[in-house]
Formats: structure tokens, C-alpha cells, sequence
């Protein structure tokens, strides 16, 4: 297997990425909807900003990975409603 020695990124690549790649959410429910890639204003991509790209990409599906592997808390409407009774 080979390593990939990824070069150290310009901080306004970073930005640029962040600027055009975002998650996107359901309205409704607020979960992880889609990861949104808006149109550059440029395509013609830079080795720094495609890098930068790359990495955001990644960085974003690992988020999203690690959001649908937590667990769930569900709230019990009942143990709800008795905690909201108590005078604590």
C-alpha cells in the first residue's frame, strides 16, 4: 500500500471549500439531508483548491458516517410530562 503525502493546504483553499460545500438538512426534521456542492464561479479548479475540495468532500461524509452512527435518544412522552409536573 502506498501513502498519499497530501501537501500542506493554503488557508484561502480551506475557505473556498467551505464556501462552496456544504451539508444540507432536512427542513423539517433538521437531519442530514445531502451534501450540497454549489456552482463555482470559476471551474477551473486549482491543485490547491481541488485538494481542498477533495478533503472537505471526505471530511463532510465522515461527518455525516458519524451523525447516523450515534445512537438515538427517543423521549418517552409520559416520563416527559412527570418531570414537567414536578416541582424541582
Amino acid at each position: 500500500m502506498t501513502a498519499v503525502t497530501i501537501p500542506q493546504l493554503d488557508p484561502f483553499d480551506v475557505e473556498f471549500a467551505e464556501d462552496y460545500i456544504q451539508l444540507s438538512r432536512d427542513v423539517a426534521t433538521n437531519e442530514i439531508a445531502s451534501i450540497y456542492v454549489e456552482h463555482f464561479d470559476d471551474p477551473h479548479l486549482t491543485r490547491g483548491n481541488a485538494r481542498a475540495v477533495a478533503l472537505r468532500l471526505l471530511a463532510l461524509a465522515d461527518e455525516w458516517d458519524q451523525v447516523e452512527a450515534r445512537p438515538r435518544l427517543r423521549r418517552l412522552p409520559d416520563v416527559d410530562d412527570e418531570l414537567r409536573e414536578r416541582d424541582v
